[in-house]
């Protein structure tokens, strides 16, 4: 079956949209830059003759635009893409163009644009590619809206399963901000493993590596503040293929819980108990 887009967690979106934004201020401040060592003799003349450093001009007009995008972080998205496009537009080579990519990506995903979202996200992680919120968040919705037969689907799905890796290297070592308490920072990396472990998933069960695709699934139910219903789903079906009819019982009846597959939950659900006590499978659970 051809899955929906579904849409990401409010909060989740919100601490994403917070760190991609912050991640591109921080690269453009403090990033290190290459170049020979000084000599000794540089050394002296330096220790003699200190010029003071020039100062950074400040392009007020363009400090006034990104202001306007901070401020539409957790709001609609619509506007959050409304402000960033018009960032990006007049302030394209901006030290701030990393982060507004990174929000649009987001706020292209939340409004289910699939191209528009693929367009910023590769802009985005061009510009920086440890941004953990694009990779996971693309590790996890390129399975969903793309196939391996679908015009560079493979080549996309290469890299959706390279963002996934890469987010889930990054995501334990990320430097927790000031304005998160220990808790809520912890929640917001699970959620954001969730996605990564979600795609990897996927990934595994269209390759038919059915126990691969069941301990990413049950990582990433496991990982989430608030499991997609969809991954519930996606683990009932890796744990039939692998032939764990107990568990896949077990996730059908929390994807029927709520969300978009009720219907065809209960019905797997109701299949799986029938195989079961007619004696036809074997689990081997």
């Amino acid at each position: 079956m051809t899955l929906k887009f579904f849409r990401w967690p409010a909060a989740l979106l919100g601490f994403a949209l917070t760190f991609s934004l912050g991640a591109g201020v921080g690269r453009a401040q403090y990033g290190g830059g290459g170049g020979r060592a000084a000599t000794p003799d540089q050394n002296q003349n330096q220790e003699k003759s200190k010029e003071p450093e020039k100062k950074e001009k400040i392009n007020k007009a363009e400090e006034a635009a990104y202001k306007n995008v901070l401020a539409a972080q957790g709001g609609d998205p619509a506007m959050q893409i409304q402000v960033g496009e018009e960032f990006i537009s007049k302030f394209p080579m901006s030290r701030y163009a990393a982060g507004v990519y990174g929000m649009l990506t987001g706020s292209y995903y939340a409004t289910g644009n699939t191209d528009k979202m693929f367009e910023t996200g590769d802009k985005a992680l061009a510009a920086d590619p440890d941004n953990v919120d694009v990779l996971a968040l693309l590790a996890m919705a390129i399975p969903r809206r793309v196939k391996a037969t679908t015009p560079d689907g493979a080549e996309r799905l290469t890299k959706a399963e390279g963002y996934a890796h890469h987010a889930i290297e990054l995501i334990p070592t990320m430097t927790k901000p000031a304005t998160l308490d220990d808790a809520t920072f912890e929640k917001t990396k699970n959620d954001k493993l969730s996605l990564a472990h979600s795609g990897l998933g996927l990934i595994d069960l269209n390759h038919q590596k059915y126990d691969d695709a069941k301990n990413e699934f049950t990582q990433a139910v496991q990982l989430s503040s608030s499991p997609d219903p969809v991954d519930y789903f996606l683990l009932g079906n890796a744990d039939v293929q692998a032939s764990y009819y107990h568990d896949a019982i077990a996730s059908y009846e929390k994807c029927a819980a709520s969300g978009p597959l009720v219907a065809q939950c209960k019905a797997r659900a109701e299949a799986a108990k029938k195989d079961l006590a007619s004696g036809t499978k074997l689990s081997r659970d």
